[in-house]
């Protein structure tokens, strides 16, 4: 494994996701309102098939380009066996964990909550406070769902892509 590489394209990803999630939370906010705490889910307005639409039309390319981009990148570097594929693959996808937890989750949504992001209807929720926030979302999701299953998911699509190519 080549760490320095590992580490140059973990923060690339982390930056091209959380930058692309940011802007899209801002132009379409009840789009995500299925993936906020359960207070702001049923407080939220229903989504329309549009904000499905553009939700799915975003996020499905983003997470196969990033997928493509990852083992591409680990076989152009000479990473090659199974193990060595999924570990490049899972540390990556890590640092979109971390950059989502601390980037999105922390920081993000604390500055513009109120600027453009609050989804109307849920103002009042108590789930928009920072603690709330984490104990309800943030660290459940970044702290057990995203190292034990969306970062093994992504080495294993990596190591697999990986395997098809090298």
């Amino acid at each position: 494994m080549v760490w320095s590489r590992i580490i140059l394209d973990g923060i690339a990803v982390c930056l091209v996701f959380n930058v692309t999630v940011a802007l899209l939370w801002l132009l379409v906010p009840n789009a995500f309102s299925k993936m906020l705490p359960p207070e702001i889910r049923k407080a939220a307005p229903k989504r329309n098939k549009k904000e499905v639409a553009v939700l799915a039309g975003v996020l499905y390319p983003l997470y196969i380009l990033i997928f493509v981009y990852m083992a591409v990148s680990a076989s152009c570097v000479g990473v090659s066996g199974f193990w060595n594929l999924f570990w490049t693959g899972y540390v990556e996808m890590f640092f979109i964990n971390l950059g989502d937890f601390f980037g999105l989750d922390w920081f993000f949504r604390g500055l513009v909550k109120d600027k453009g992001i609050m989804i109307a209807g849920t103002e009042h929720c108590e789930a928009w406070n920072l603690k709330k926030w984490m104990l309800t979302l943030a660290l459940p999701e970044h702290g057990i769902m995203w190292p034990l299953i969306v970062c093994p998911f992504a080495g294993l699509v990596c190591a697999g892509i990986g395997m098809l190519i090298g």
